[in-house]
């Protein structure tokens, strides 16, 4: 079974991900879809950019200590 979706969105943001997805050569539906597939599998949302972070060797030991934690669940 098969649902319509409606969205309000600016009309330069859709025609610049029309763009983008015809480039792929796939339709912007598919774009959609996917981005709602990947946000049921690990629900986050990320808005902005990415930050970046410089490692410190002491956030680096807090780092590992976690993996060891985390490799033994």
């Amino acid at each position: 079974m098969m649902t319509t979706l409606t969205i309000r969105i600016e009309d330069d943001l859709k025609s610049k991900a029309a763009l983008q997805a015809d480039k792929f050569g796939i339709p912007l539906t598919l774009i959609v879809k996917n981005a709602l597939r990947a946000f049921i599998e690990s629900p986050k949302i990320i808005i902005g950019e990415a930050e970046t972070i410089i490692v410190t060797p002491g956030i680096q030991a807090k780092m590992d200590k976690i993996g060891d934690l985390l490799s033994k669940i």
